[in-house]
């Protein structure tokens, strides 16, 4: 599909099924990857898609532009419309689209089909006629959530790091007149207000939400399935004790435990979250945590959205495996596991099972899950920012030997003589048995006087 040039092209398939308007759709497509190539990934902040990813979308959509025609027959075969979109949607999801060997496409591929009419159509309602931005109205999960792939700590510190400026957006002066407008709706659907009642301030105000940020931070922290997130009330956040206490009769599944510990960087958001919700008029009356832009519950589809978004912002690879919501439980297990220890990955999951490692290891108290949380969190924030550092390297390794030497010879500079028969000690050492015998061999040392030493050699 692309030519010696570089420029791209549509399948000879499509190109028979167009007739005399495939020139219209080549020049309109390669306009639309131009357009993911410059800014595809965030029109507003004017970031690109991918390379790789640019090109499964335009293979993407050549196949459902042709499924269209093939099941739809229209009249303008050169045109795919919304309409068109939602009803391809339908029939993958009844797997009446299938392969080319008659075979069942997966969940996964089916989401990747969604993901490429959602840039598609983002495309349109940015730079051309579609005066509303389209969305699905099926959602693809990408099948067993245990395939769910898991992030390192560097992935982790940077989804993070993404959730923090999701959809952010451009400043209100540097914003060309005419782009205000457009912005303008996007700003009274954060707002959930009319749209010819926003002003410049509703701009720094739809700029600062912390939901997607508590969502994100909580749900890794928390393990929370995708319909508990659904569940999820304000009333779960307990901020004194830093937990989620989560009521069996509304967990995913009948559990005996029921209380996560969080980090303290997910009840800062959480904190900035409940103050935020209360002034947003489409939670009035509802106790719900959290609610999509139409003021409905999220459900598995519209969070893995969220989080393959995230992704794309950070740029983290998901081509080639399932990343989605149930990512971020599986990788707080992995994560926790390596940071603290198999009785807290049971705790904080609440799994039932795992008896023996239980009985092996102990409880864990919720002070010490929080405490390997917060771990966690450095190890990702650090793996982030430092390409080059190493989360699973032995942090004690590398200081054993020089806390050992420093604290010898640190005891030579700690204790001085204060005049009148009297010492004063000025240290700060290491808390090992070597550092504490060495002080104190110091100290008796000098406290020693010259009379005692000479009779001690005379002996």
């Amino acid at each position: 599909m692309d030519t010696e040039n570089g420029s791209k092209e549509i399948t000879d398939a499509l190109e028979g099924m167009v007739g005399e308007d495939a020139d219209h759709v080549e020049k309109e497509r390669q306009e639309w990857y131009d357009w993911m190539r410059e800014k595809g990934k965030s029109p507003l902040k004017h970031e690109p898609v991918a390379e790789s990813n640019a090109d499964n979308y335009y293979r993407r959509l050549d196949q459902l532009h042709r499924a269209a025609i093939e099941y739809f027959e229209p009249d303008d075969k050169a045109c795919l419309t919304p309409d068109q979109a939602d009803e391809l949607l339908l029939l993958l999801a009844r797997d009446e689209i299938q392969k080319e060997n008659d075979e069942d496409y997966s969940s996964a591929s089916k989401r990747k089909f969604s993901d490429a009419l959602r840039k598609y159509f983002s495309w349109r309602y940015h730079e051309g006629p579609l005066d509303f931005e389209w969305r699905p109205r099926v959602n693809f999960t990408d099948g067993n959530h245990t395939s769910a792939a898991e992030l390192s700590y560097e992935e982790m510190g940077l989804l993070l790091e993404a959730a923090q400026s999701y959809h952010k957006l451009p400043s209100y002066y540097d914003t060309p007149p005419e782009e205000r407008d457009r912005i303008n709706g996007l700003v009274a659907q954060r707002l959930s207000k009319p749209k010819e009642d926003v002003v410049r301030k509703d701009w720094q105000r739809a700029d600062q939400s912390s939901k997607i940020s508590s969502l994100t931070s909580v749900g890794y922290d928390a393990g929370l399935l995708p319909a508990e997130v659904e569940e999820a009330e304000v009333s779960w956040y307990k901020p004194d004790q830093q937990i989620l206490k989560i009521p069996r009769e509304k967990a995913a599944k009948e559990r005996e435990k029921f209380e996560v510990s969080l980090s303290d960087e997910s009840c800062e958001w959480m904190s900035r979250w409940v103050r935020e919700r209360r002034h947003l008029a489409k939670y009035d009356g509802s106790n719900k945590l959290w609610l999509n832009r139409e003021g409905n519950p999220y459900q598995s589809g519209s969070l893995c959205n969220i989080v393959r978004k995230l992704c794309e912002e950070a740029d983290i690879p998901t081509e080639d495996r399932e990343v989605r919501w149930y990512s971020l439980r599986h990788t707080l297990g992995r994560h926790m596991k390596s940071d603290g220890s198999l009785a807290q990955v049971n705790d904080q999951l609440r799994h039932e099972t795992f008896e023996t490692t239980v009985s092996t290891y102990g409880d864990s108290a919720a002070e010490e899950r929080q405490q390997t949380l917060n771990k966690s969190r450095r190890k990702a924030k650090r793996a982030a920012e430092d390409p080059e550092y190493n989360p699973y390297a032995d942090d004690n390794a590398d200081n054993t030997s020089e806390q050992v030497s420093r604290s010898s010879s640190d005891a030579d500079k700690v204790v001085t003589d204060a005049g009148g028969g009297d010492v004063h000690i000025d240290a700060f050492i290491d808390n090992t048995s070597e550092a504490k015998v060495d002080i104190t061999r110091k100290i008796l040392s000098d406290q020693e006087s010259p009379d005692d030493r000479s009779s001690t050699s005379d002996d």
